[in-house]
């Protein structure tokens, strides 16, 4: 028989104290339960952070994926929207692209109120050349010349869009009349210096062109700025092409200007002892009212009434000499 007084020896303590013995039991007992559950916890924990770690790197694949699909797919849409603005046949811009530009720019000159020119370029005898030498020589020029004055234009504000068949538009925000007329002949003379290649041979081209120029106001559209160029190319046109023409505002021009005209009206229609006055002593006039009243001698004014009078020829003789220029000085102040 087993010898079992070891067993005994461990019991006896247990029989002596039991209610020891349970606390015992049960404080192992929850021991190895909060063990078995940290164990659990710490097991979680790692999980988590490994699924965490993994939908991370999952989410920061896919981005980039993502990303560069919309890159490809913005440089995609660049490349026809590009397609869409550009004319097929010149190069340059196209219509739809010129219709939008210029009312951005014209938006933008009436906020900075700063000046804004059109330029509107029309080969001249265009349909000579396509009957004479076929629309293959045509299209040749066509594209020689948007090549052309493309060349010329140096800043990248600077537009040019075939505005339809053999005409052409120049939009120059931040240019005033005097560097849009210089700017126009430069391009003209451009256009005349050499002739083109075509497959019949060198061919020489003209072109005329008509310019505009005005800031912005709140009710300008596109539409006040064609008409205005397109004016001024006609005018090109009728002069004899293979020139440069610049609109001239009515607003700028004495013979049309109610507010000069009123002026002008004013001072012909002097009464007779305002005359008598003047011409007793010229010399009292300032600089500008010499100015007006010779300006208003040299040609000759209709009676306005009763009252007005023929200024005395010692008296035109006398403003004339001492300030000679002043009848071409204020012909040419509206001049813009």
């Amino acid at each position: 028989m087993p010898d079992l007084s070891f067993v005994l020896q461990y019991l006896t303590p247990v029989a002596e104290h039991p209610l020891l013995f349970s606390v015992l039991l049960l404080l192992s007992f929850f021991a190895g339960v909060g063990s078995c559950a940290f164990w659990l916890y710490r097991r979680q924990r790692k999980w988590q952070r490994d699924t965490e770690e993994t939908l991370e790197q999952n989410i920061q694949s896919r981005t980039l994926e993502l990303q560069v699909a919309l890159t490809e797919l913005a440089e995609k849409n660049r490349e026809l929207e590009e397609q869409n603005t550009r004319d097929a046949l010149s190069g340059v811009r196209n219509r739809a692209y010129f219709d939008k530009k210029i009312q951005a720019e014209i938006k933008r000159s009436r906020r900075e109120q700063r000046p804004l020119s059109l330029v509107m370029l029309d080969i001249d005898h265009f349909k000579a050349i396509n009957d004479t030498h076929g629309h293959l020589a045509g299209d040749a020029v066509i594209r020689g010349v948007a090549q052309r004055i493309q060349a010329q234009l140096k800043r990248s504000s600077d537009h040019i869009c075939r505005y339809g068949g053999e005409e052409f538009a120049l939009i120059l925000p931040n240019t005033d009349a005097a560097g849009v007329l210089a700017f126009a002949e430069q391009i003209r003379a451009s256009i005349a210096s050499a002739p083109f290649e075509t497959e019949i041979g060198p061919l020489q081209v003209q072109i005329s062109a008509g310019c505009f120029t005005n800031i912005a106001e709140a009710g300008s559209f596109s539409g006040d700025y064609v008409q205005a160029a397109d004016q001024a190319l006609y005018a090109a046109k009728q002069a004899g092409r293979n020139q440069v023409k610049v609109f001239q505002n009515p607003e700028h021009n004495p013979e049309t200007n109610p507010h000069k005209l009123a002026a002008t009206g004013a001072v012909a229609t002097i009464t007779a002892q305002t005359a008598a006055a003047l011409a007793a002593d010229a010399s009292t006039l300032s600089l500008s009212e010499r100015d007006e009243l010779a300006a208003l001698l040299a040609e000759p004014v209709e009676p306005a009434g009763d009252d007005a009078v023929t200024v005395d020829p010692v008296m035109q003789s006398t403003v004339t000499a001492e300030h000679p220029v002043a009848a071409k000085d204020v012909k040419d102040e509206y001049i813009q």
